[in-house]
């Protein structure tokens, strides 16, 4: 993820808390169907993420994303009548808490028009049940069986975990090492990145020295840390939950084992995590060692200075926004909504039964279309009966058959005012899959 300055760690920490408490008051869901003060009715978007457990932060980054996308879409007349609203919908993260959360929210929101998630891991889970409702699920959830979905619901605006591993091989050839590990935790999130790397580093002749899978949350990695130091790597590739990453850092430290460049995959998101690793490498070699590898967009451009203007206009629902400007986890679901917005206008329907095949129209656009960066350009290109192509903050959206989007990446040194140690095109993540 392209995170701002360090200081908006407290700032995220309180939307955590303040998204979590008000999910919970919703208790999972809220039905949205009442007339608006425009005299509209309302439909929902349900952001359907972690907003409490450990990975919290994902619900917060994702939901950042949604208030400024409705509030341009209602001030510009809403769509088909209607106004939308985000609705939170707390999953907590697991497989056991997700179902009968899906499920509660398909049974109270009486007019549910699309979700967003960010779901890594147990998309399995939650995906066949929004399937089976008819209801658009634009994620962000990697899981790599979905790499070729078959559910004709599910949208995906990232790479699945597996191409991040191909983006780790091609910056591992693009910064000219030969000898790399794999430190990567047991659960299906973070292996999910493994065949990718391997594969990926195969086809450049990087050596994978060791592929270490470790179990979360041990109190002690000593043989881990001991077979990792006798290989001899010269950077670490890896992805691990916060108290792992933590004990493990600060013991490689202790043994004298940190040396080496450390590239976390966009798994090693969020203040939790960075807060762990700290206390155990210490701030200055943090800063030192470690850079974080994600999807990446440019902070600049049309599309951009929308989303920017919009989400500073969107303090009521979301305390101190400017934290989230750069943020691409809080960008593309800024996107998706929108792109959903546009859809439903071109199919004249907010159904999902119905505007669902036109998610695909308005992102490719096709010969002769106009492209725009905001709801109002493309309300308006479609009122004059002009095909369109959104290109939005994330850049060009481009769907595949099975509904999956490749994009840019970034290695950005974190902490550091969004500096990026340098970008990926996607010929070069291509070249690593082999394509």
């Amino acid at each position: 993820m392209v995170r701002g300055p360090k200081s908006f760690v407290n700032a995220l920490a309180m939307v955590v808390l303040i998204l979590g408490t008000m999910a919970s008051a919703l208790g999972g869901s809220s039905i949205a169907n009442a007339a608006s003060s425009s005299g509209r009715k309302t439909a929902e978007i349900a952001v359907f993420s972690p907003f409490s457990g450990i990975n919290a932060e994902y619900g917060a980054y994702e939901y950042s994303g949604c208030p400024p996308a409705v509030n341009l879409i209602n001030a510009d007349g809403g769509v088909d009548g209607f106004n939308l609203k985000c609705t939170i919908v707390d999953n907590r993260g697991e497989p056991a808490d997700a179902v009968p959360a899906a499920r509660q929210m398909l049974a109270l929101s009486s007019h549910l028009v699309g979700i967003i998630d960010a779901n890594s891991g147990f998309l399995s889970s939650v995906v066949p049940i929004f399937n089976q409702a008819k209801v658009t699920d634009m994620s962000l959830g990697g899981d790599i069986e979905f790499d070729k979905s078959t559910y004709p619901y599910f949208w995906r605006t990232i790479p699945g975990d597996d191409v991040e591993g191909y983006a780790m091989a091609a910056w591992a050839k693009a910064q000219g090492w030969t000898r790399v590990a794999a430190i990567f935790s047991s659960d299906s999130a973070a292996q999910g990145n493994v065949p990718g790397l391997v594969a990926g580093a195969k086809r450049f002749g990087i050596k994978i020295v060791i592929n270490e899978s470790l179990t979360p949350d041990q109190t002690s990695y000593a043989t881990e840390i001991t077979n990792l130091m006798a290989a001899h790597p010269q950077a670490i590739m890896t992805e691990m939950d916060p108290q792992s990453a933590g004990t493990f850092f600060g013991q490689l430290k202790q043994a004298g084992g940190l040396k080496t460049q450390i590239v976390g995959s966009s798994g090693t998101l969020g203040i939790s995590w960075d807060t762990a690793a700290i206390s155990g490498m210490g701030k200055a070699d943090f800063k030192k060692y470690f850079k974080i590898l994600t999807n990446y967009a440019p902070s600049s451009g049309l599309a951009w200075d929308v989303w920017d203007k919009s989400l500073l206009a969107s303090a009521k629902e979301l305390p101190k926004p400017k934290q989230w400007a750069t943020q691409i986890y809080s960008e593309i679901p800024y996107d998706n909504v929108t792109l959903m917005a546009l859809a439903m206008l071109d199919a004249h329907s907010v159904k999902p039964s119905v505007y669902n095949r036109y998610l695909g129209i308005v992102a490719t656009g096709g010969h002769g279309a106009v492209i725009v960066h905001d709801f109002a350009q493309g309300k308006a290109a479609l009122a004059a009966g002009k095909k369109i192509q959104y290109v939005g903050v994330s850049g060009v959206i481009r769907f595949d058959k099975y509904h999956n989007s490749p994009g840019e990446f970034a290695a950005e040194v974190p902490g550091n005012n969004n500096s990026i140690a340098g970008l990926l095109t996607p010929a070069q993540v291509a070249a690593a899959e082999g394509l």
